[in-house]
Order: C-alpha cells, then sequence, then structure tokens
C-alpha cells in the first residue's frame, strides 16, 4: 500500500522536477505510470483471489450450518420417539393381561360342545385377539428399541406387493398407478414386515389425499450412490408442512379421524434400518415420500442369508395390517 500511494508522488516529482532534461522526466513518468498499472494489477487479483476464498468459506459456513440444522431436526426428532416409545411400552404392558385373558377364554369357549355357526364366530374373536397380541408385540419392540430380525430383500417386491395390497382401494378412488422400478435393483438388508409397513402407511397416505379427486400415484425405485431408493409422488395438494409430518401427534385430518403416529412409526422403522425417510411437495403439486436404504452387495457376508425375492413369499412373511394414519 505504501508502494501504491507513493506511485504519484514520484509521477508528480517526474514532471516537475526542473534540472532535468525533458527526456528524463518523460521517461520516469513512462515508467511511473508501468509501476502504477503493474501495482494494480497485483491488487486487482490479489482482492478477486482473497473474495473467491471468502465465497468458499462462505459456502462452507452455509453448509455447516445446514448440517447443523438437520442433526438438530434429528435430534429433536429421536426425543420425540423415545418419550413416544415410553408413552407405547406402557401402554402395550397393560393391555398384555386383557389379551392373554381373553385368548384364554376363547380357547376354552372353541373346546366346549358349539354349533358350527358358533365355533366359527369363537374362531374369529380368537383370531382377532391374536392379531391384536401380534400389534402389542410390534408396538412393544418399538418401544424398546428391539432390533428386528433382517434378511436380504427385494425392493421393487417391497413396493409391487404395496401396490397390490392397495390396489382395490386405489381403483375404487379412480387413482392410477404408475411404476418405474429400475432393473438389476441391489438388495437391501431389513425387517419385510416393517417396511412393508412403511410402504402402505404412505400409499394409505396418497390414497387419502386423492380420495376426492382421484389421480395417478407414481412408484419407482433407483439406485443412488451406496443406497436404493424408493420413491411415491401423488397428484394431491400436497404437504402443509413437509417438515414436521414426522413429528408424533402432528395430523392435518379433522380431530378423530387421525393420531398423528403413523408417520413417526415410519421414521423410527427407518432409523432404526439405517436409512432416511424424507417428505417433500413436488415442483407441480403433490406429495414426495422418499424412503433410502443402504444397499447390499451380493458378495458380502449377508450373501448365504435367506432372500425374499417375490411377492407371494413377501406376502407370506409379514402380517398384512394396515399402520394407523396420521
Amino acid at each position: 500500500m505504501i508502494a501504491i500511494f507513493s506511485l504519484p508522488l514520484f509521477a508528480a516529482w517526474s514532471e516537475f522536477d526542473p534540472t532535468a532534461p525533458r527526456s528524463v522526466r518523460t521517461f520516469r513518468l513512462v515508467v511511473t505510470l508501468a509501476a502504477m498499472l503493474v501495482m494494480g494489477a497485483l491488487v486487482f487479483i490479489k482482492q478477486h483471489l482473497l473474495d473467491r476464498e471468502l465465497l468458499r468459506l462462505l459456502r462452507t459456513s452455509q453448509e455447516s450450518f445446514e448440517n447443523l440444522r438437520r442433526v438438530q431436526a434429528q435430534l429433536v426428532q429421536s426425543e420425540k420417539l423415545a418419550s413416544l416409545g415410553q408413552l407405547v411400552g406402557g401402554a402395550a404392558h397393560e393391555l398384555n393381561n386383557p389379551l392373554t385373558a381373553m385368548l384364554g377364554y376363547a380357547d376354552l369357549l372353541a373346546e366346549t360342545s358349539l354349533k358350527d355357526e358358533q365355533r366359527a364366530l369363537t374362531d374369529k374373536i380368537a383370531q382377532q385377539v391374536r392379531r391384536t397380541k401380534g400389534l402389542v408385540s410390534s408396538l412393544l419392540s418399538f418401544a424398546q428399541q428391539v432390533p428386528a430380525e433382517k434378511i436380504l430383500l427385494d425392493m421393487n417386491a417391497l413396493a409391487q406387493t404395496a401396490v397390490k395390497l392397495s390396489q382395490p382401494q386405489l381403483r375404487a378412488r379412480g387413482i392410477k398407478v404408475h411404476t418405474d422400478l429400475a432393473s438389476d435393483l441391489p438388495q437391501i438388508l431389513g425387517d419385510s414386515n416393517q417396511l412393508l409397513q412403511v410402504c402402505l402407511h404412505i400409499t394409505n397416505n396418497a390414497l387419502q389425499a386423492m380420495a376426492q379427486t382421484g389421480g395417478v400415484l407414481s412408484v419407482s425405485t433407483r439406485r443412488h450412490d451406496q443406497f436404493v431408493q424408493l420413491e411415491f409422488a401423488d397428484d394431491g395438494p400436497g404437504a402443509q408442512e413437509p417438515d414436521r409430518v414426522f413429528d408424533p401427534f402432528y395430523t392435518t385430518k379433522p380431530i378423530g379421524q387421525g393420531t398423528g403416529l403413523g408417520l413417526s412409526a415410519c421414521y423410527g422403522i427407518i432409523q432404526e434400518h439405517k436409512g432416511k425417510i424424507l417428505c417433500q411437495n413436488g415442483p407441480q403439486g403433490g406429495a414426495i415420500f422418499r424412503i433410502e436404504l443402504p444397499a447390499v452387495v451380493k458378495e458380502a457376508t449377508w450373501a448365504e442369508a435367506p432372500t425374499v425375492s417375490s411377492d407371494a413369499e413377501v406376502q407370506a412373511s409379514v402380517t398384512l395390517t394396515l399402520p394407523p394414519t396420521p
């Protein structure tokens, strides 16, 4: 900076020095102006480099801030799910005792002399009680964060099974289904029952969003880096607050028509599978739910584990019950 500010003084001295010949003064003036140009260029280049460095630091700071916000949101969500797990665990324990008594009385009743119609009703009672006990057991596992038994699964088979199970309800409401399933998709490691429950719940949400107007439900799968992505996109009105749909007890439905726990359970299941679930509104409207789960290479340690590669096997290994809606 001293050199830059001193150059005009040298230029004035070169121009107004009476003792120097005219040619010498012109030479000094040209040299001074050339030095000013060189120094100005160096200052410009230095400032440009500083600006680039500042922009890089600004982008890094923004990325760090966004990462911090995501981590904070995940921590808040985890705390909410932990509190919800404690509540559900206590309620499930209290429900287990009367359910066990109901199942015992139903079995005793089935052993007595009954008519065929009465025996059929008794069997239905016992079946529904067992189904309820299975749901309570699942709630207990979720509340206690017990790791589910995971096997190798085909994401395409899970998506197709969820669509087939929901097809009658979708067709009744005039909703078309468009599937775009990637070929040669790597397998994932997970619990078929839990993951199918997630797919069914998201499909049921899309069905309710388009129940009045109809539309198209698009289901697609693809590989992204080391993850397998499953995406559900509908033509409904979209989510009012996409960032809050996974909060426990958050619902936009009228009072008495939703508990707001379904998507929270889906979030917990995907987190337990080391994956991600995101919700956003599409550019043309409608809600988009994207599930990402780690891909498993066939040559990995789990290569000898049992696989589920067909719709029939998926359906046979799961409990076909719709999850609660938010």
